[in-house]
């Protein structure tokens, strides 16, 4: 991956707040934040698929 798309990503991931960046003298330390992620996977499934109802299919034969 070209470091001007891997950048242009994390920037979008860091303004989201999924991703916090600690800059140690001309290093960047890219760390997940586990608790935003899981706070955004609640979110998405609690209320994405709200009212919509889960069909299971038959196998086919």
């Amino acid at each position: 991956m070209a470091p001007s798309t891997l950048a242009h990503h994390l920037s979008t991931l860091v303004d989201a707040g999924l991703v916090v960046q600690d800059k140690v003298g001309r290093e960047v330390f890219n760390k997940a934040d586990f608790d935003a992620a899981t706070r955004l996977a609640q979110f998405i499934t609690s209320e994405c698929c709200q009212g919509v109802a889960i069909e299971k299919k038959e196998d086919a034969a």
